[in-house]
């Protein structure tokens, strides 16, 4: 009896609604409904629609995640034939801290002593850069009203400063899409500034395909731990003992870092610009990397080599 007068409810409902004029149909509780219920359709779809096209955008173009072929690397190729070796490891901070640059397909070749990596960056970090380097002359400028009026009260500075600005207002010249530099910092203090790379774009993002060269991971000088010796070709892993022709006798190194400069105003000792990515630790496992796909007749030709100057002195 209860579903029948729940029906009767219904019908009545139906019968109600179906008595109402086409502009009280559009103003009714029923269409306020499937309206709400179009709506959140409407959304789910824009969020996953959004979250499918961040994926496929934040991923680097397939040529700037694969090895870069430098003479080097070319070279240490056509040496060492099969015992050419690649290693990769997962980058211990994909993503800065600060969000402005992040890393990926990390790459070793012990025999070029390259190491290689992807740096992406949104351009908002050239946004982020051009808003530093505006906020860095308009503290010269007060530093230097100061400097000309000793003692100046701070409004009597505001003004003077308001009115520099109004004069002479700041502007930075256009930054263009590569206003940057890396550098690699390892736990010994040495500082790797030299690298090759070759560059791309995708949507909002920047790729570049980074080689430093005379990187030595496994060492160089005196052996100072068995455990890290040079690894011999036909193992997978690199710290695994190994004594002879491949093994090390030098320094391994424990980390690595990457800092980022302003191109324009770089001082390897100063502050970078942005916050530094640890790209690479011992304790993390290098892996044996598959890099039959990715072979080449020859080393790449349109290869942009940077040289970084050591100190502010050398600009």
């Amino acid at each position: 009896m209860a579903e029948t007068w729940e029906d009767f409810g219904e019908l009545a409902k139906e019968e109600r609604y179906q008595a109402k004029s086409k502009l009280g149909k559009i103003f009714s509780f029923r269409t306020l409904k499937k309206c709400l219920k179009l709506l959140m359709y409407i959304l789910v779809l824009v969020v996953y629609g959004l979250l499918f096209f961040r994926l496929c955008t934040g991923k680097p173009p397939k040529t700037l995640s694969e090895i870069l072929w430098t003479e080097s690397v070319y070279n240490a190729y056509e040496e060492n034939g099969e015992k050419f070796l690649v290693y990769e490891q997962e980058p211990i901070e994909s993503m800065a801290k600060d969000g402005y640059f992040g890393i990926s397909d990390i790459r070793y070749i012990p025999s070029a002593k390259s190491f290689q990596l992807t740096v992406r960056y949104n351009n908002s970090s050239i946004e982020a850069l051009e808003k530093s380097l505006i906020q860095k002359e308009t503290a010269k400028r007060r530093a230097d009203i100061m400097a000309e009026n000793p003692g100046i009260a701070e409004a009597a500075l505001e003004e003077k400063l308001s009115a520099s600005l109004a004069e002479d207002p700041i502007v930075i010249d256009d930054l263009g899409a590569l206003p940057f530099v890396f550098v690699l910092r390892d736990d010994y203090g040495n500082v790797y500034s030299e690298y090759s790379y070759i560059h791309d774009s995708k949507t909002v993002y920047q790729y570049m395909r980074i080689s430093y060269e005379n990187v030595t991971l496994f060492g160089s000088g005196e052996q100072l731990a068995p455990e890290k010796n040079y690894p011999t070709p036909d193992v997978s892993m690199p710290g695994y003992i190994y004594k002879g022709t491949h093994e090390s006798d030098g320094k391994e190194v424990h980390y690595l870092y990457l800092d980022m400069y302003y191109a324009n105003d770089v001082d390897v000792y100063s502050e970078t610009f942005a916050y530094p990515l640890q790209v690479y630790t011992e304790t993390s496992d290098l892996i044996r990397y598959d890099f039959s796909d990715e072979i080449k007749s020859a080393p790449v030709s349109d290869l942009t080599v940077v040289h970084i100057p050591q100190s502010s002195k050398e600009n």
